[in-house]
């Protein structure tokens, strides 16, 4: 389980691995592509953090239910190279913009299927912990470009190309370990492919009773629908918006944060990432703590409505209290860091893949992450310019009004799915009766 899990979380490594790699490359694409505030508002919109990311989750959901979660992983990151390897070599900005693209959409491709596969396989009593290893990778990743930055700032614009050159290396070096990966079980029992079944058991050591391999030859093979995703409207309907409230703040900080160390008056380019690194360090604190420890355990509402307000807390403070005073930065970088990584992001992760049946889990979940990218895509395009105008505290304002929304929707009608097969969440939570 813990192979198979770092495998597929490495989607969430290259994930916000570029995403940071390109705020690591912001200052250096100022300079040498002469990029004002709206071509870097239009490189944020269009990256993984994005839009781009978007159009990649569209197109995975039905491709990874109709032909199986392993499928997707056959291509993606091949992608996801071509698309780093152009950003490394770029001479000009229309080929670092396509290069991002390309990016992101192999990003959006692999995430929400990575979360698909785990949450199928993963024990019911340990899915949550599982699930968490895909956070600690997506905190892992940018502190590494991070540190990459720190490491290669005497060399000044080469950074941007090695960082997205060490990207492209790991990216070609999980994709050749992740042909052994296997399929999903559950996805196998679905369209009857039993051999899934049977090689997922093998690898686990185990052998798979007879009557339960014969069982679901003896069902009715589902044929694959998009649209069957529209069943389970209730689930959307929670999801959605709270990835919203969640990725707006969170994409922010991912790509802008240096920037904005930068814009206080944090005089060098390391001092600006030591602030971003100690955003991810106190998030993978939060998550190794707390969220692994409990979350299979405890009440996820009620620590979801905790986590979420300690965020909103955070962000508070900068509403009225400039950005430039070191102790404000750190209280709101701390907050955000520890409170979104003790619960919130990885609890929406899994309720993101319990609330809709094996069937269409990664066409909706696809949906729905997409629209919090493309949320992000939108509000991108303006954040450089709201920072000119307003500045920091119309983007405090923002996140401070989407954790209050946070704290109310996942106490109030978040699913009670700890300990809970992934079957019998979807029973409870659409009341007794599986649509």
């Amino acid at each position: 389980h813990y192979r198979w899990t770092i495998l597929a979380a490495m989607g969430d490594f290259l994930d916000a691995g570029a995403i940071v790699a390109g705020a690591v490359s912001t200052i250096y694409w100022i300079s040498v592509f002469h990029l004002t505030s709206l071509l870097l508002g239009i490189i944020a919109a269009f990256s993984p953090n994005a839009f781009a990311a978007f159009v990649g989750s569209i197109i995975a959901g039905p491709l990874g239910d109709k032909y199986g979660r392993k499928t997707i992983y056959m291509y993606d990151l091949l992608a996801y190279f071509v698309g780093t390897v152009l950003m490394a070599a770029a001479v000009n900005y229309v080929m670092l913009l396509v290069g991002y693209i390309i990016t992101g959409i192999a990003v959006g491709l692999d995430v929400p299927t990575s979360w698909s596969l785990i949450a199928e396989y993963a024990p019911r009593y340990r899915r949550g912990f599982l699930m968490a290893f895909t956070n600690v990778m997506w905190y892992i990743g940018p502190i590494v470009m991070l540190l990459l930055g720190i490491a290669l700032e005497p060399y000044g614009a080469l950074t941007f190309r090695v960082v997205f050159g060490v990207l492209a290396a790991v990216a070609i070096i999980t994709w050749l370990l992740r042909r052994g990966l296997i399929e999903s079980p559950r996805w196998g029992l679905v369209v009857g492919k039993t051999d899934v079944v049977e090689s997922a058991l093998k690898q686990l050591g185990e052998q798979a009773p007879q009557a339960n391999v014969q069982q679901p030859q003896q069902q009715p093979q589902y044929k694959y629908k998009w649209s069957d995703i529209f069943k389970y409207k209730k689930g959307l309907a929670f999801i959605i918006p709270i990835y919203i409230f969640w990725g707006v703040p969170a994409g922010t900080f991912g790509f802008f944060l240096p920037y904005f160390f930068k814009d206080i008056g944090f005089t060098t380019t390391t001092m600006a990432y030591v602030g971003d690194i100690l955003w991810f360090i106190t998030a993978i604190i939060g998550v190794v703590a707390v969220y692994m420890t409990l979350s299979d355990k405890v009440d996820r509402n009620l620590m979801y409505a905790v986590a979420a307000a300690i965020c909103a807390l955070s962000f508070a403070v900068p509403i009225f209290l400039p950005f430039s005073i070191l102790w404000v930065a750190l209280f709101n970088v701390i907050g955000f860091g520890f409170g979104h990584g003790m619960w919130l992001w990885p609890q929406t992760r899994v309720w993101s893949v319990e609330l809709f049946p094996t069937e269409v889990r990664n066409s909706a979940q696809g949906f729905a992450w997409s629209w919090m990218r493309f949320a992000l895509g939108v509000w991108s395009l303006v954040v450089p310019t709201i920072i000119s105008i307003i500045g920091y505290k119309a983007v405090a304002a923002v996140a401070t009004t989407f954790f209050i929304l946070n704290v109310i929707i996942g106490y109030l009608y978040g699913p009670k799915s700890q300990g809970k097969s992934l079957e019998e969440v979807l029973r409870d939570f659409y009341g007794g009766k599986i649509p």
